[in-house]
This record gives C-alpha cells, structure tokens and sequence, in this order.
C-alpha cells in the first residue's frame, strides 16, 4: 500500500514549511520541534516578558528570570530585552508595539543585569548616555553586574573589554566614567593592550584622558613608557591626567619626565607633574640616583608662580618622611620668611 502524496506534503518537502502552520510564512520545520520528538526550546513568551517589564521591583521579577535561567532561555530574553532598552525603542514581544516607559526600560535592565550577557553589553553602553536619570543609573548597576560575569578565560571577554575601551570615544561624560571605571577594576592582562592601543591613541582627547586615569587605577608598571610618551599629548588635559597616572605607579624612571613636565607652561599639568614627582620620590630611598634630583625639584617648586603648584609641592615634601625632605622643607620655608 502506498501513502498518498498530498500538495501541503510537497510544499513541506520542498520548502521546509508546514503549510498548516502558516503556510509559506509560517515557521520553518527542521525536525527538532517539540512535538516531532525533537528538543527545539520555545521562543520567549510575550507573558513572561510583559510581566518583567511590569514587575515592581526586583523581588516580583526573581521567580521569572529563575524560571528563564533554568529552562536554559536566559539569552533568548536577553537578546530581546537588550532590543528594547534604547529611548524610543518599540516593544518587541506580543502584538503591542508601542514605546515603552522609561519605568519599563529601567526593568528590563534590570533583567539584562541578572541575566544578560555578552549580547547585553553595547546596548547597556548605549543608555548610558540616556536622557532619564534613572535608566542611567540602572544600566551602569546592569553593566558592572554583566562584566563581573564574564568568564575571563574566554577570548569574547577579551573583545567585550576592548569594545568598552573603544565606547570612551563616543560615550557622553556620565557614560565615559562608568566605562573607565568598570576597566579600572578588571585584571590588567585583559585591559592593558586595549587601553594603550585604541585608548591612548584615541581621536578624541576625552577619551585619551579616560584611558590614561584607568591606566593610573590599574597601578601596572608595564604602562610607564606610553604614559610618559601621553606627556606630550596636543591635550594639557590628557598630559595632566597622564602625568597623574604616572605618579600612581611605582616607576622611578618616570623622574626625569615628571620634572620635565613639571616646567611646562600649563598650571594644571605642572601641579599634577610635582603631586606625581613627589608621590615616585616618597617610594625612594636617599641613596637612590634619583632621590636628590627629585627632591631638588620639588623644593623649586614651593616657590612656583601658581598657587596650586606650590600647594602640591608643600604637600609632596611634608609626606616624604626621610630626614632630607624634612629638612629642604624647612630651609626652604625659612628662605621664603625671610
């Protein structure tokens, strides 16, 4: 006996559609459905994306999201949560496509926060410059959550970190500290490469700047010479902040730049060249070649024709503790009173 061919069933062979099911627009049939004994998972349910974007708080979206993180579906929300967080985005679940509130955005960021992942990651750096407080608040506490999960031992990480070295570019003041403050806390071995390459040679000087505080806050020794060569930066503030990195560094070598930097004619350089100066000298001993030569130049400093560069230079010899800086400080001060 022979099964009878039908033109549903040759349209199905054909075009991998099932005509019952919506025919040539409906969905495509791999043989890993459900209901053909596969294990093909559902797609998100307009319900349960609904109920998160009008969740409360925190509490009433937890049994959801467990819900989506066990079944497996967490960057399937993801994915569709990230979609509709930008201002003016429309919702993309359901057959309600109206603009959200900015209430609504701040609880699906809220999710992405829990279960959001290299997906969520762009366009949480994209609301970071949003014009309601509140979204911008709520997507840096998501960014610092989804960057905390990232498996370090993954190469995607290391993309993700370089992506967010490249943001300072573009990314608004407020958007532009979060970025460089998140990086400030990763391992160095992940962020180091991205922020001497495209951060210090950035296009624009804001984003430079940025680079070179987070190379401060990152304390590695491995940054000094980029750092002394961002001294000569167009930007007196990228030379300032550079200068300033520098001095959070253990690094004596930088000495010599410091001082140079030290004379140069912008105030707010010079002030953070000596506070820098005295921060490598302090770390030295007086038998080291560079101690006297630091030391000398921080006492020429007190009498500097800027008040903020004085200021610096009083306190940078007050907290050096050898006998030798107590004493130029106080010779010093003796001169000036006299």
């Amino acid at each position: 006996m022979t099964s009878q061919r039908t033109p549903d069933s040759d349209e199905a062979r054909r075009t991998g559609h099932e005509p019952q099911l919506g025919g040539a627009d409906g969905p495509r049939i791999s043989g890993m459905e459900p209901l053909l004994g596969g294990i093909r998972r559902a797609g998100a349910d307009p319900d349960r994306v609904e109920a998160l974007l009008n969740a409360p708080g925190a509490a009433h979206q937890e049994p959801i999201l467990d819900w989506v993180a066990r079944f497996g579906q967490a960057a399937l929300y993801a994915g569709l949560l990230a979609e509709i967080i930008p201002d003016r985005a429309r919702h993309k679940a359901g057959s309600w496509r109206g603009t959200l509130t900015p209430s609504q955005r701040c609880r699906a960021i809220d999710a992405l926060g829990v279960i959001g992942g290299y997906e969520s990651i762009q366009p949480l750096l994209n609301v970071l410059g949003d014009p309601t407080y509140e979204v911008r608040i709520a997507a840096e506490a998501a960014l610092g959550a989804v960057i905390a999960r990232l498996p370090l031992d993954n190469r995607r990480t290391e993309a993700a970190f370089g992506l967010m070295v490249e943001s300072l570019n573009v990314l608004p003041g407020h958007g532009r500290k979060v970025a460089a403050r998140i990086l400030s806390q990763a391992p160095p071995d992940l962020v180091l490469g991205p922020l001497l390459g495209a951060g210090l040679t950035a296009a624009e000087w804001w984003a430079r700047r940025e680079a070179a505080w987070t190379l401060g806050k990152l304390g590695d020794r491995r940054a000094t010479k980029r750092l002394v060569n961002a001294l000569d930066d167009p930007s007196a503030a990228v030379r300032g902040t550079s200068a300033w990195a520098l001095g959070q560094l253990d690094a004596p070598v930088a000495i010599p730049a410091l001082i140079r930097a030290s004379n140069e004619s912008d105030e707010v350089v010079r002030a953070a060249a000596v506070e820098a100066l005295g921060a490598q000298v302090r770390r030295l001993t007086p038998d080291h070649r560079a101690f006297a030569t630091g030391l000398a130049r921080l006492v020429e400093a007190l009498n500097d024709q800027d008040w903020a560069v004085r200021h610096a230079a009083y306190d940078s010899l007050s907290a050096i503790t050898e006998p030798e800086a107590r004493l130029a400080l106080r010779s010093a001060l003796k001169r000036k009173a006299e």
